[in-house]
C-alpha cells in the first residue's frame, strides 16, 4: 500500500518580487502549522517530503517537517513541482523509490488541485492554500499508481 499526499503551499505574499521568491504570510504560517498539527494528531507521518523549489513551498514543507518530526535537511527539492505539466509530475511520482510508502508532495495550484482531483474518488473542487489531500493507493510500486485502486484518506481544506 502506498500513501500520497498533495499539499498546497501556504498563503504567500503578493509583493513585487519574482514569483519563485514569494514567501509565506503570517496567515500562511499559522494555517500550515494548524493543518500539520491535524496530521500529527492522526499520527500521519511522511517517509519522504518533496517540495517545489519556490520559497513559499519550501517554507510550507519545512513547517510540516518540523511539526511531524521529519528531518528538515532531508526534504528533497524537485523543480518539476514548480508549474511543470501534470504528466511530468506524474512521471516523477512513478519514479519514486518503492522503499517509501508515505510521500508528502508540496507544490502549487492549479496543478495540485488537478492532480488531487485525478487521484480522488470524488470530485475535488479546489485545494486551498495549506490544503492537504491524501490518498491510499492499492499497490506496492509507485510505477502502478495510475491503474491501481485509490481511496481518499484525508482532506484538510
Amino acid at each position: 500500500m502506498k500513501y500520497l499526499y498533495f499539499i498546497r503551499h501556504g498563503k504567500a505574499t503578493h509583493k513585487s518580487m519574482p514569483d519563485s521568491k514569494r514567501y509565506l504570510t503570517e496567515k500562511g504560517i499559522k494555517r500550515t502549522k494548524k493543518y500539520a498539527g491535524l496530521l500529527a494528531g492522526q499520527n500521519i507521518k511522511p517517509d519522504l517530503i518533496v517540495s517545489s523549489p519556490a520559497t513559499r513551498a519550501l517554507q510550507t514543507a519545512e513547517i510540516i517537517a518540523e511539526i511531524l518530526e521529519y528531518p528538515v535537511q532531508e526534504i528533497q527539492i524537485n523543480p518539476v513541482f514548480y508549474f511543470e505539466p501534470e504528466r511530468e509530475v506524474i512521471n516523477q511520482i512513478k519514479s519514486f523509490s518503492d522503499k517509501y510508502d508515505h510521500i508528502f508532495m508540496v507544490g502549487h495550484n492549479p496543478i495540485w488541485t488537478d492532480l488531487a482531483d485525478q487521484f480522488s474518488e470524488d470530485a475535488l473542487w479546489h485545494l486551498r492554500t495549506s490544503g492537504i489531500f491524501g490518498t491510499k493507493i492499492d499497490t506496492d510500486s509507485w510505477k502502478n499508481i495510475l491503474q491501481s485502486r485509490r481511496q481518499n484518506t484525508i482532506l484538510i481544506n
